[in-house]
């Protein structure tokens, strides 16, 4: 299926303005013959967007979703320095502005062709439409795991960037417990599910800081029945203690 190109703005910066960073990668499989693919032709509007391009979100676009057949695309946001950071890229079979599609609500960020791409511009009423998701349940439903896929990218980093900040507060937590028991080895008394919910964290950034002090030397086990300290100097340091 064929169809007008899309409005296109050009980049404002260069590509040596983006800030480096892991960025991850959202892509999936939709089979040639499968149902997904034949409704996001049937529902879709086919483009090609230009390397370096802005995918163009101004109006009802901005409600739409993407699929992206070819190239990779990726989301940026604006730093205060005037700078790019790329949150996230896509890649083929990826679809994208899904949390404006399902809303109805604006977003930021911009959209970057960083190869030549080719699109399918898919009505967001396919995912707001009772009807529509009847008559495109295959979509719906292919949406629907990409959206879940981002969100879990959302939610990790979330957790990694708010990492740091609590290594320190569980470094001085294992300080307080050290001075409380009197030694480097004691019972925690609690499962650690119940010691996240009590410092505030989910159970897999309590986690991560756990392993981290293992694999640095300064911590053996963290467990309801027993914690082990092996480092307290350097414990108290990074705790600032």
């Amino acid at each position: 299926m064929s169809a007008p190109s899309a409005s296109l703005k050009k980049n404002v910066s260069p590509q040596a303005d983006y800030m480096p960073f892991a960025v991850p990668v959202v892509q999936g499989k939709v089979d040639a013959s499968s149902s997904v693919w034949k409704e996001i032709q049937r529902e879709g509007t086919r483009f090609v967007c230009p390397a370096g391009s802005l995918i163009d979100l101004s109006g009802e676009r901005l409600f739409d979703m993407y699929f992206l057949e070819k190239g990779s695309v990726r989301i940026l946001f604006d730093t205060l320095d005037g700078r790019h950071r790329a949150l996230m890229t896509f890649e083929p079979g990826g679809i994208f502005n899904l949390a404006c599609a399902l809303t109805h609500q604006n977003a930021s960020g911009l959209y970057h062709c960083v190869e030549e791409s080719t699109v399918w511009r898919i009505p967001g009423a396919v995912l707001r439409n009772e009807q529509a998701v009847t008559s495109s349940p295959a979509l719906a439903a292919y949406a629907l795991r990409q959206m879940g896929t981002v969100a879990l990218i959302h939610s990790t980093f979330l957790s990694d960037m708010l990492m740091d900040d609590f290594s320190i507060r569980f470094c001085r937590y294992l300080v307080s417990l050290s001075v409380r028991h009197g030694g480097t080895e004691f019972p925690l008394g609690l499962t650690q599910e119940r010691c996240a919910a009590m410092l505030g964290v989910h159970r897999a950034t309590l986690s991560r800081a756990i392993q981290y002090l293992k694999a640095q030397g300064m911590l053996e086990s963290f467990r309801r029945g027993k914690v082990r300290i092996l480092d307290m100097e350097r414990l108290r340091r990074m705790a600032g203690a």
